[in-house]
């Protein structure tokens, strides 16, 4: 290029220019010879990217995002071309060819981070289809990296404005350390929470999460560095900051979802005073009824129902037989005698379990009066309800 501005200089002197105005004159067209080298090297990379890469692959996903991530690298292509012979250009004027090239540096530095940073958007948002992305969170991860770079960025660029070496800046920082974490404090918590998050496994996409304390009951749809979006049950959404999901207590019901059943566990109270001795009347009763058989031997009506309600339960085809299932009572309360149901259904889907869980204790419901034993309801008309007969029961 010095030689191109030579013979140029030179032209310019026999055609009877200054040696001043040709210097000048020439080293304009070089520069602009070198720009417009420069852009047309942008130019044609941009368009060949766009019309044989990205325009042909009908297959390739999130085309606005390669598309973005071309016309940063051409940019850096041409701050590439330039950075290389403009300032060589510039000898002659050594207070412009510094001044040229602390900019070029500092634009280079943030373009190249343009370009590492709209090529990871391009990885995060394919990677965010695959199924391990629930996993990984690669956007938390992706934007961890961000920061990173884009803080690299600014370091480098920072020092080229100054003249001096990166490692200068930071031992400047070095100073004001106390000062940024005190600013920054918010997000440098939300971003060491995130990272926890992330790498701890605590959360995945696709969780259900229960947090009352941010109103946060539903679906996580979204991972990001400082934040989780979770999706309400109501579709409305809470955005919970990453930190809270470290200090904080919550219930993921992932290990639910994922295991062999969904447990019920509910109670019906037993008015006590519905509960009697199994004298042999009653027991012939419930034998002609089909509720017991002849050789069990239960001392109440109540133990007699609970002892039929866990055969029933056995038999079922929807109530899991590889995880625990009985029937137990609780404490005594002032509402009547806690009788619980401890299942587990087959399906782990939330509409068939719920679907299940209700039928189950309509039957419980409608199977109590037949031992004779009364459902506690706490009403007016409560003391009211009257045993049916043995005889008509018998029948």
């Amino acid at each position: 290029m010095n030689s191109a501005l030579s013979s140029l200089q030179a032209y310019l002197n026999n055609i009877g220019l200054g040696d001043t105005v040709a210097q000048i004159l020439s080293t304009t067209i070089c520069a602009l010879c070198i720009a417009a080298l420069s852009g047309a090297a942008a130019l044609i990379f941009a368009y060949a990217t766009r019309t044989l890469f990205i325009k042909k692959k009908d297959a390739l996903r999130h085309k606005e995002k390669v598309s973005s991530f071309f016309s940063a690298a051409a940019l850096m292509i041409f701050l590439y071309i330039v950075s290389t012979w403009l300032p060589d250009l510039l000898t002659a004027y050594a207070p412009l060819k510094h001044t040229t090239a602390r900019i070029l540096s500092i634009a280079s530095a943030l373009t190249f981070a343009a370009v590492l940073t709209r090529a990871l958007t391009w990885a995060q948002a394919v990677a965010s289809e695959k199924s391990a992305d629930k996993i990984y969170a690669s956007k938390a991860i992706a934007q961890t990296v961000k920061i990173i770079i884009w803080a690299a960025a600014t370091i480098i660029a920072v020092a080229a404005a100054m003249g001096k070496s990166p490692t200068f800046v930071l031992s400047g920082l070095g100073a004001l350390t106390a000062v940024l974490m005190l600013i920054f404090r918010d997000s440098l918590l939300g971003l060491v929470a995130g990272v926890q998050v992330s790498q701890n496994d605590m959360v995945r996409v696709g969780d259900w999460i229960t947090m009352p304390k941010h109103n946060a009951d539903g679906t996580v749809i979204d991972i990001a560095l400082t934040t989780v979006k979770v999706q309400n049950f109501d579709n409305t959404v809470t955005m919970i900051p990453s930190s809270a999901l470290i200090g904080e207590s919550f219930i993921n019901w992932r290990y639910m979802s994922t295991s062999k059943g969904r447990r019920i566990k509910r109670a019906i109270w037993i008015s006590a005073s519905s509960i009697c001795e199994m004298t042999d009347a009653l027991k012939a009763s419930f034998v002609s009824a089909g509720l017991i058989k002849e050789s069990d031997t239960p001392i109440s009506n109540l133990a007699a129902f609970e002892k039929y309600l866990l055969s029933a339960l056995k038999a079922k085809e929807e109530i899991s037989g590889e995880l625990t299932c009985m029937v137990r009572q609780l404490d005594p309360t002032d509402t009547g005698i806690p009788v619980e149901i401890y299942a587990f259904t087959k399906t782990r889907d939330w509409v068939e379990y719920e679907a299940i869980q209700t039928a189950l204790f309509d039957w419980i419901y409608v199977t109590a009066p037949k031992f004779h034993l009364r459902i506690y309801q706490r009403t007016g008309d409560n003391s009211k309800f009257e045993i049916p007969e043995l005889e008509e029961s018998a029948n």
